[in-house]
C-alpha cells in the first residue's frame, strides 16, 4: 500500500512539476504548488521560509502594508497539504469555478494567447508520457527479475497437449513436461 501511495505521489509531483515549469516559461505568475490537497501542513516561500501551515494571509497582509518588502519575496508559495493524494498548481489568473472571469495583470493565465494555455494544460500528461518512456526504459536496460512461465496440467486432447508431454505418455516428444519452466 505505501508503495502504491509513493508511485501515486511521484506521479502527481511529476505532473503538476509540468504545469509549473511551463507556466514559468510562457510568463504566467505561480501563485502555490501544492502536493496534497486541503489546509497546509508546512509550507514555504522564498524570503519568508519554511512555516507550519499556509505562509498566504501573511504574505497577503505584507502586499498591502509593506509592498516593497513583500515583492523581494517569491510569489510563489510551495505546500504539503493534508490531503497526500495529487496535487495543483494555482496560477495568477486561473480560476477554474469561472473559467471566463479573467484577472487583468500582464502576468495572469488568462492574458496570455491561448497556444501558450495549451502548453500548460499539456505540460503536465506530457510529462508524465516522458516519466513513463523513462522508466520503461531503466527497467528494460536494468532488468526486472521476475519468475519464468510455469506448466500448470494440460488436458489430453487438447490443443495445449500437443505441445507438452502429459504425464503418462512417452518423454521422447520435443514439448516440454507439466511442471516445468
Amino acid at each position: 500500500m505505501l508503495l502504491v501511495l509513493l508511485g501515486v505521489s511521484v506521479i502527481g509531483l511529476v505532473h503538476e512539476l509540468g504545469h509549473f515549469v511551463a507556466a514559468r516559461w510562457a510568463g504566467v505568475r505561480v501563485e502555490a504548488f501544492a502536493m496534497g490537497f486541503g489546509p497546509a501542513v508546512v509550507s514555504f516561500r522564498k524570503g519568508m521560509g519554511l512555516r507550519r501551515g499556509s505562509a498566504e494571509p501573511e504574505y497577503r497582509k505584507l502586499l498591502e502594508t509593506e509592498p516593497q518588502k513583500a515583492r523581494a519575496m517569491s510569489p510563489t508559495e510551495y505546500r504539503f497539504n493534508w490531503l497526500f493524494f495529487g496535487g495543483y498548481v494555482r496560477m495568477l489568473g486561473q480560476d477554474d469555478m469561472a473559467p471566463g472571469k479573467g484577472v487583468e495583470h500582464p502576468e495572469s493565465y488568462t492574458s496570455k494567447p491561448v497556444w501558450k494555455r495549451m502548453i500548460i494544460i499539456s505540460a503536465g500528461v506530457v510529462l508524465n508520457v516522458v516519466l513513463a518512456a523513462a522508466l520503461f526504459l531503466v527497467v528494460f536496460m536494468v532488468g526486472l527479475k521476475t519468475e519464468p512461465a510455469w506448466i500448470g496440467d494440460v488436458e489430453r486432447n487438447s490443443p495445449a497437449s500437443e505441445a507438452v508431454v502429459v504425464a503418462g505418455e512417452s518423454e521422447d516428444d520435443a514439448g516440454r513436461k507439466p511442471g516445468a519452466d
